[in-house]
């Protein structure tokens, strides 16, 4: 005698005991994790925080992408203010740049009108 398929398919939840479908991979009542997933080499396992493929840490392996995830989010921060001060600067020194093009052709025209006087 064999189990209906419906009956196979079942998996209760550690937490509050709830029957869910085998392919869930959250508690349709209390949203417990069912099934993990190795961030590492993605094997699906029900129980443990170690991986039993590759033996991967779940809680250490996701704490260092956090850590990453903060260094690369405030190197983001850093090149931003650093570029929003290069344009403030750039604003800053537009009248002298600006200054020096008028100041060039001013000494043209003056040299212009000093050779033609002669």
């Amino acid at each position: 005698m064999t189990l209906a398929p419906a009956q196979q398919e079942i998996v209760r939840c550690p937490k509050c005991r709830r029957a869910n479908p085998a392919t869930a991979y959250f508690c349709i009542d209390c949203h417990a994790v069912l099934i993990r997933r190795c961030p590492n080499c993605w094997h699906e396992q029900r129980e443990g925080n170690v991986c039993e493929k590759c033996g991967a840490n779940f809680a250490l392996f996701l704490e260092a992408a956090l850590e990453r995830s903060i260094e690369e989010d405030s190197r983001v921060q850093r090149d931003k203010f650093l570029a929003g001060l290069g344009a403030f600067a750039q604003i800053l020194l537009l009248p002298f740049s600006s200054l020096g093009g008028l100041l060039r052709a001013l000494i043209a025209r003056l040299i212009a009108i000093r050779l033609s006087n002669r």
